[in-house]
């Protein structure tokens, strides 16, 4: 019997594609939520908002920006009881939240092993880049500005020129996959 791929996500920028792994047996709504706004075309179009240097690019932001995309998870993490051991570390991609709540669209890359250990446990992991890193150094390496997002304490380096994601999309290999199952 043929083992099931897992999906592959294709982040689409103006300076090539960054592949990435998904892995819904670790993290199954999370993923699910991914490929379902992906298949919506809510990630395509969107501005790169977060560049952290050594520690994160945070490639949307769009619960922020679009309601349809202000999803609200139950984090699928360690810290909140769920056995997800997808390790941090240079590539890891998942999403961010607060407390045991992730959030259903804004997803980051984790830049350095250094920062995977800051995160580790703590975030929804449910990736990882698997071609393209020259395309995330190329976007960590543009020029940014401080943005002021409102969110005390999150500092955000947005870049100086505006820079897309032009398109997200994912490679199921047949798989149809479930809607997310959101919180209220």
């Amino acid at each position: 019997m043929e083992e099931k791929r897992n999906p592959i996500a294709i982040i689409v920028t103006r300076f090539g594609d960054i592949k990435v792994e998904l892995y819904p047996k670790e993290a199954p709504n999370t993923v699910n939520c991914f490929i379902s706004l992906a298949k919506k075309g809510l990630f395509d179009h969107r501005k790169i908002r977060r560049i952290a240097p050594g520690f994160v690019l945070q490639p949307s932001y769009s619960d922020f920006e679009d309601e349809r995309c202000a999803i609200s998870l139950d984090g699928e993490y360690r810290n909140n009881g769920f056995p997800n051991d997808i390790p941090f570390e240079r590539g890891t991609v998942a999403m961010g939240g607060e407390g045991n709540v992730a959030s259903g669209s804004c997803f980051f890359i984790t830049l350095t092993d250094e920062a995977g250990k800051r995160l580790d446990g703590g975030y929804a992991a449910f990736g990882k880049v698997i071609e393209g890193w020259e395309v995330v150094e190329q976007i960590i390496a543009l020029p940014t500005e401080k943005v002021d997002i409102g969110i005390p304490g999150v500092d955000v380096n947005e870049p100086i020129e505006p820079e897309y994601m032009e398109k997200v999309i994912v490679e199921t290999w047949g798989v149809e996959y479930d809607e997310p199952v959101i919180l209220g």
